[in-house]
């Protein structure tokens, strides 16, 4: 099957701080084993979901798996992004759309907040 997957954000209004989900998108985009990796923003920024989305299926993509590049369950996570997804769903019914959970907490989270701090001390 070919398929493809969307990095979320939230976006920003900040010049230049869309880009890091960019840069994550390209030290990523080689372990999928699949060319289509592209970002969204759900808001402030373009591409917004529904156009990433669009995009895959543009390419031939079968199945989108979106992964919100967030670190709280928050209003995005339990609401906004599933009645996109659901939507989506409307729009391509044989596009198979999946949703992995946020970052959120992780140990690795932990330890470059870890690594952060001694930098700052040495520093």
């Amino acid at each position: 099957m070919n398929s493809g997957i969307i990095l979320l954000a939230h976006g920003s209004r900040k010049n230049g701080a869309n880009e890091v989900i960019e840069q994550l998108m390209e030290m990523v985009k080689g372990d999928f084993g699949t060319d289509k990796v592209n970002y969204a923003f759900l808001q402030f920024s373009n591409p917004t979901l529904q156009e990433a989305i669009k995009e895959q299926v543009e390419a031939g993509v079968q199945e989108v798996t979106i992964v919100p590049v967030f670190l709280f369950n928050g209003i995005h996570i339990s609401e906004d992004i599933p009645e996109i997804i659901e939507q989506e769903k409307k729009n391509y019914p044989s596009l198979k759309l999946l949703a992995a959970e946020a970052l959120g907490m992780d140990r690795r989270i932990a330890e470059i907040v870890k690594e952060r701090v001694q930098e700052v001390r040495k520093g």
